[in-house]
């Protein structure tokens, strides 16, 4: 039984930093983008600024298309004329727009 506890702890231990690095691609992937636009919506919600937004999302996006996906929501969701969303709703919407815009992208058969 020990064997297997330690084992479960082990695996999950070496495979923390992979996740984070997956979790870190924003590039074209609808959940992603979801999941960003919610947590930026919670940044907002706890009275962040624009400017401490941008630099948060600094720290931890580091490719040149995960930054511009970022600062395009972070800028969306900022904007002046935008609803104030909760973290659910900004995750569902953006996620939403994104495969709607992917469909709208797809090659006809």
């Amino acid at each position: 039984m020990k064997r297997v506890v330690v084992s479960a702890v082990l695996v999950a231990c070496l495979t923390q930093p992979a996740v984070k690095a997956i979790a870190q691609t924003v590039s074209d992937q609808c959940f992603a983008i979801g999941d960003i636009a919610g947590q930026v919506a919670s940044w907002r919600a706890h009275k962040k600024t624009k400017e401490q937004a941008l630099a948060q999302a600094a720290k931890y996006y580091k490719g040149e298309s995960d930054r511009q996906a970022v600062a395009i929501i972070i800028d969306k969701i900022y904007s002046p004329d935008a609803p104030h969303m909760t973290p659910d709703q900004a995750s569902m919407a953006f996620t939403s727009d994104c495969a709607n815009q992917h469909k709208s992208q797809a090659p006809s058969n």
